[in-house]
């Protein structure tokens, strides 16, 4: 029961994971039983951002609403939910339908298992001892019911660089050691079980903040305090405080690093859907935009629907010239289609020579999408198309494997 062109909007985004979560759960009313049953009859609850939310709207609705549109569902959940509370969770999401939980599930309208991949605890958190504890008491409980499962640790941002995984500091958390975080690794080492760990990158713009390299130095500082340990890092959000072409600009540069570096297996960026005119939070970053009549595109959404529209699986070796010039350049697994993902993050158009080795284009013309316009322009009701890609024809004239290549700005 969802609008069916807010839908659509995210499906044309090219959206493939949505997670539900953020700081709504770091709550002592954020229960998923309070979740369940007909939607109207759902209480109220006192909400972080407002005095009255809404369970309306709930995980296993989200969940729904993935499965509908094709996308990955992640749910998070408070680190405070009481262990047997999580059990019955799993036994709600899993169990048969002749089965206590399994009969409410289906009474609820989802007669078969949710099949859940992965599950995150808690939001934004200061991952220390006290974190450990209640993410060992919950992980033990929903791995005896389902190993198959990937927990998630809701960890915060770094902003500076980790050279020393038990001393640094620089963390949003106010940790100044990774001792926690190395205890989590050992738990999972024990159960043979993989964790992942979430953690957020500022993107106001034009160019992503320090916690993106905070989060690479992370990555390698998880890799000499696993001892053997399964682990990812993913990014739930790419955060900031606008939705312009300023922080499309800055998403569109952490994702074409993040994909260079290849380590990460999620990158989301927050927030999928804002009312227009509504926000008075702070978070004024929606990609899609909503009124009661109709739904358009920010330009940050329009950087997720290129990249993931060109997306190519294999990355090829790129350089570029300074900092304001970025390229990341994949081809397809046949090597016939070649994708080049490239930005200026200058005030000016800027003229480039262009050299590509070993590929031979079978084309006079490329295809070349372009997003481009002022650091704060986005889009409107009233003109929802204003900054949108426009799509031309180059002949790129790739003689011997090199030509010249204008970039507008920004």
């Amino acid at each position: 029961p969802v609008r069916q062109d807010v839908a659509e909007g995210l499906i044309n985004q090219g959206v493939t994971v949505l997670r539900y979560g953020g700081s709504m759960v770091n709550n002592p009313e954020y229960r998923w039983k309070k979740m369940i049953g007909p939607r109207a009859q759902r209480p109220p609850y006192a909400g972080h951002w407002y005095p009255y939310s809404s369970d309306g709207w709930g995980i296993f609705d989200f969940l729904n609403f993935c499965e509908a549109a094709g996308f990955l569902g992640i749910p998070a959940l408070d680190i405070n939910e009481l262990p047997q509370d999580l059990a019955d969770l799993m036994d709600y999401l899993n169990a048969a339908p002749n089965t206590e939980w399994g009969r409410k599930r289906a009474s609820d309208g989802h007669s078969a298992p949710y099949q859940l991949k992965y599950l995150e605890l808690g939001n934004e958190e200061r991952v220390d001892d006290n974190y450990y504890e209640k993410f060992k008491e919950l992980a033990e409980m929903i791995w005896a019911k389902d190993p198959s499962i990937i927990l998630i640790v809701g960890d915060f941002s770094f902003h500076r660089v980790i050279t020393d995984p038990l001393n640094f500091t620089g963390a949003d958390g106010g940790i100044r050691t990774m001792a926690a975080q190395q205890k989590i690794l050992q738990l999972a080492k024990l159960h043979d079980r993989e964790v992942w760990f979430d953690l957020h990158v500022g993107t106001e713009g034009p160019r992503p903040d320090s916690s993106l390299a905070g989060m690479l130095s992370y990555i390698n500082a998880m890799d000499k305090i696993a001892d053997g340990a399964k682990h990812k890092v993913l990014v739930f959000e790419l955060n900031a405080n606008n939705h312009s072409q300023r922080r499309a600009l800055a998403n569109a540069l952490a994702i074409n690093i993040l994909q260079r570096d290849g380590r990460l297996p999620i990158v989301c960026s927050a927030n999928c859907l804002q009312p227009d005119g509504q926000n008075d939070n702070g978070w004024d970053q929606g990609l899609l935009f909503l009124n009661p009549s109709k739904v358009w595109m920010q330009p940050p959404g329009y950087v997720t629907q290129m990249i993931s529209r060109e997306y190519q699986p294999l990355v090829v070796k790129s350089d570029s010239p300074n900092r304001d010039i970025d390229v990341t350049a994949m081809k397809s697994k046949d090597g016939k289609t070649l994708v080049l993902q490239i930005l200026n993050v200058r005030d000016q158009a800027v003229t480039l020579p262009l050299k590509i080795f070993g590929f031979i284009p079978a084309k006079l013309k490329a295809q070349v999408l372009t997003l481009a316009g002022p650091l704060d322009a986005a889009n409107t009701a009233e003109n929802p198309g204003y900054i949108s890609p426009v799509a031309t024809e180059w002949p790129h004239g790739l003689e011997d494997g090199e030509t010249t290549l204008t970039l507008p700005a920004y």
